[in-house]
């Protein structure tokens, strides 16, 4: 038998002897209130009786899968599927293609004023969706404006290391609104290409574009961004620049998908499980230990006992 308790035991008997130190009247309601707090000990242990172990095959995909997501101030315009912000589509959708990509390794870089290896490879894609999730975007106070290039040389380095050690394949996803606003031109990822065997960029955002939000750096309220560059002060409005992610997409050698709905991503995934090993052997499975909760049973003669008192009580009334 396995005993997981609920609250310590130590709290529990602590709590056990105040309640038996509480001595009713009367030897039978004392007796009463020794199987109570009994009763009320054993539920608490959480006795459980352990079942033949289940054995769960682990699947294993040959691919090391690294997302580059720009986390710039204009990933915060609300022009995703209409309303959103474009951060947030990019979190359902990575989200999506971790789960349909199950078994791979993954390895998240995001970047605005620099570039961040902010997941390093792993096949734990729990950890890799909670990362995703907790990113944040820049206040404005601090944004410097987008680059495109900013990623690269770190993109580059960690494929290269990536691939001397493991030798596997290697899929990008490169995540971007696909915005310059730094004055900056557009460098080549020719040699991205040579590193990586399938992926996509994937771009968000619109043509009419969209309003940003930025927090107040004091409180959580957020402030809308306003453009200042002209004589007429008026919201800052980000669009999308299809132009430039297409020739990412072209130099590395991958398709440029425009994100409206996360299923758009699916015609890549199909090509890339085509052209990916997905094993199960025995090496890889894991078992499974489970136990059967048996502290359900103590509760029902607790209840009875309640009710007892509770009877008990009304007629003394």
């Amino acid at each position: 038998m396995i005993f997981r308790p609920i609250i310590p035991i130590w709290l529990m008997t602590i709590l056990a002897v105040m309640i038996l130190l509480c001595k009713r009247k009367g030897i039978f309601a004392f007796l009463r209130q020794i199987i109570i707090v009994a009763l009320l000990f054993a539920i608490n242990l959480r006795p459980m009786i352990p079942e033949e172990p289940v054995t769960a095959e682990k699947k294993v995909m040959d691919a090391r899968v690294l997302f580059v997501i720009d986390n710039t101030l204009s990933m915060a315009a609300e022009d995703y599927n209409g309303k959103d912000r474009r951060i947030d589509g990019v979190k359902e959708d990575c989200r999506y293609i971790i789960e349909e990509l199950e078994g791979a390794r993954f390895g998240v870089i995001t970047f605005y004023n620099n570039a961040s290896l902010i997941t390093p490879f792993t096949d734990n894609s729990e950890h890799v969706i909670n990362s995703i999730n907790a990113m944040t975007l820049p206040q404005e106070l601090y944004a410097r404006g987008s680059s495109l290039n900013t990623p690269k040389k770190l993109m580059l380095a960690t494929l290269k290391q990536e691939q001397e050690k493991y030798g596997s394949k290697f899929i990008v996803f490169f995540v971007s609104d696909g915005e310059i606003t730094d004055e900056s031109r557009l460098g080549s990822y020719k040699e991205i290409s040579e590193y990586i065997d399938g992926g996509a960029v994937l771009g968000y955002g619109t043509d009419k574009g969209g309003k940003m939000y930025s927090y107040s750096l004091y409180d959580d309220t957020p402030e809308l961004v306003m453009d200042d560059s002209g004589y007429d002060y008026k919201p800052a409005i980000s669009k999308i620049d299809e132009k430039n992610l297409k020739e990412i997409a072209e130099d590395m050698g991958v398709s440029y998908v425009h994100m409206t709905e996360t299923d758009e991503i699916d015609p890549v995934l199909k090509e890339i499980m085509e052209n990916l090993d997905t094993t199960l052997t025995e090496d890889e499975e894991e078992e499974l230990f489970t136990a059967k909760d048996i502290y359900i049973y103590f509760t029902i003669p607790l209840l009875l006992m309640l009710a007892w008192e509770a009877v008990l009580t009304f007629r003394k009334k």
